[in-house]
């Protein structure tokens, strides 16, 4: 498959977002809190929402149909596993590893799971950012710039986040709420 093609840069970013999906759902079993367990969930929530956009712009385009607008790809219904997607064609030849299972719950495995979902977000907006800069159709455009956008908020929550656990060595103080419950 030639990656440099939309529907090999669609294939790359399942791949990405199904990995994340299962590394984020993987790192909330193993948070030390409550409160990252339900950061953690979230973003595997959102990572499935992304899929299911690549995904149905993939099938739009094999079908010939072209592009979809972004919203509308969003709400396309169909079956998905995401920790075990039916992903067409091939897998990228650098797949990313993912959490270990010998990663203890500790603020410190916390650290090392942030850490580690923020490269995974660097190489996902790089990935659709350069994918927007490239692409000639509107519709694509947008489907990326949204994607970008999405894994920059992710980047900036995991930054602040282990900002926040490695200056209080804490999820939360005694004095008030940390600024990623809201």
């Amino acid at each position: 498959m030639d990656w440099n093609t939309p529907k090999g840069i669609l294939r790359r970013g399942m791949s990405l977002e199904r990995d994340g999906y299962r590394f984020y759902t993987q790192a909330s079993e193993r948070a030390s809190s409550e409160r990252g367990k339900r950061m953690f969930l979230d973003l595997a929530a959102q990572e499935v929402d992304h899929l299911r956009l690549l995904l149905a712009e993939y099938w739009a385009l094999e079908e010939g149909r072209g592009w979809l607008p972004y919203k509308e790809a969003m709400q396309a219904d169909f079956p998905l596993d995401p920790a075990n997607p039916d992903l067409p064609g091939e897998e990228p030849p650098e797949p990313l590893p993912v959490f270990t299972p010998d990663r203890q719950i500790s603020l410190k495995g916390d650290i090392a799971a942030l850490e580690f979902g923020l490269e995974t977000e660097r190489i996902s907006q790089e990935l659709y950012a350069r994918a927007a800069q490239e692409a000639d159709d509107p519709n694509a455009r947008q489907a990326y710039e949204f994607l970008t956008r999405q894994e920059e908020e992710h980047y900036r929550l995991l930054q602040n986040t282990l900002d926040y656990l490695t200056q209080n060595q804490t999820w939360w103080d005694s004095e008030e709420l940390p600024f990623f419950t809201g």
